[in-house]
């Protein structure tokens, strides 16, 4: 088929990642956007998504730029994915860059910061969000998580985008700042928005049937905090999700289990499931300077019913 129609752009950042798309696809044969689509699963993204991406005068997300690559290298004889997914994301900060502040890609930041917007000390609120079994879960799946993200963070009025965001193979980390409005609020909206994604997924039980587990963690609880507190919030959720205990709260009975910082939880005013809610704690070790007992950290776990066995007093 002919190539797709490109938009009226000016010289610049944005132009030249379109240029670079529209010359994969060139390399890949021209496949149509209904191709397309249907090659990164159509609960990914649209056929007319995927027009957008190409022929609109709008800078894509990098999630939909990254999926069209790969379907695209799949048809390319010899091609380096890797090296065109780096290309592309090259090019892909620089608009970002020329859209937003005009500044050179190399400005862009590399970790979240917030301005100080009162006296009261920094607060991030970090979430990682990610499906139970990934390894079941075929790829087109697999990346859809990235979309219920998307949703999720347009919901809480922040770009799909930018340093507040990180995605992984399986899931995504977000990190915002905790004094923007109750974060109560924030974490009912956000556990809100995942389960309507889940529900119009059209899958029933959700992608088939895997559980997306939610973390969320309000921090730094390190005192005094470092210069990056995101950094160190972000790093303190992944710490807490590694541990084997805070794996064993998790109720994969659910479309979404959680397991929220205590303070994270009013019940009183934002519900946001017909979940329960068990209070738990997860113990907190130091090992890097020899076994030291940090407490207990307490949290709320949402579940069908009855919590499993072994859940500890709060």
């Amino acid at each position: 088929m002919a190539g797709l129609k490109r938009p009226v752009l000016q010289d610049g950042g944005l132009k030249d990642l379109n240029d670079a798309l529209h010359n994969l696809h060139r390399r890949a044969g021209q496949p149509s956007t209904r191709d397309l689509a249907r090659r990164i699963g159509s609960e990914v993204a649209s056929k007319s998504r995927v027009y957008d991406a190409f022929s609109s005068d709008r800078l894509p997300s990098w999630g939909l730029i990254q999926v069209l690559a790969e379907a695209l290298c799949a048809s390319v004889p010899s091609s380096d994915f890797a090296a065109e997914e780096q290309k592309l994301h090259s090019l892909w900060l620089a608009a970002t860059g020329a859209n937003r502040d005009h500044s050179p890609p190399s400005e862009v930041p590399a970790a979240q910061t917030f301005p100080s917007e009162s006296n009261e000390p920094l607060s991030v609120l970090a979430l990682r969000i990610e499906w139970a079994r990934p390894s079941d879960l075929n790829v087109s799946n697999r990346r859809a998580v990235r979309y219920i993200v998307t949703e999720a963070l347009l919901d809480i009025g922040y770009d799909e985008s930018g340093p507040h965001r990180r995605d992984m193979s399986a899931g995504s980390v977000i990190s915002v700042d905790a004094r923007r409005e109750d974060p109560s609020l924030t974490i009912a909206t956000v556990l809100s928005s995942l389960e309507d994604s889940l529900a119009r997924s059209g899958v029933p039980g959700g992608y088939q049937g895997s559980t997306l587990r939610v973390l969320a963690h309000l921090g730094p609880y390190a005192r005094p905090a470092a210069p990056d507190a995101a950094a160190q919030a972000v790093a303190e959720l992944n710490e807490l999700w590694r541990y084997e205990h805070t794996q064993r709260l998790f109720d994969n009975a659910q479309s979404v289990c959680s397991i929220l910082a205590a303070p994270l939880l009013d019940l009183n005013r934002y519900d946001p499931f017909e979940v329960d809610w068990v209070h738990a704690t997860i113990p907190l070790f130091r090992v890097d300077r020899g076994p030291q007992d940090l407490g207990d950290y307490k949290v709320w776990v949402s579940t069908c019913g009855a919590p499993p066995d072994g859940f500890p007093p709060f």
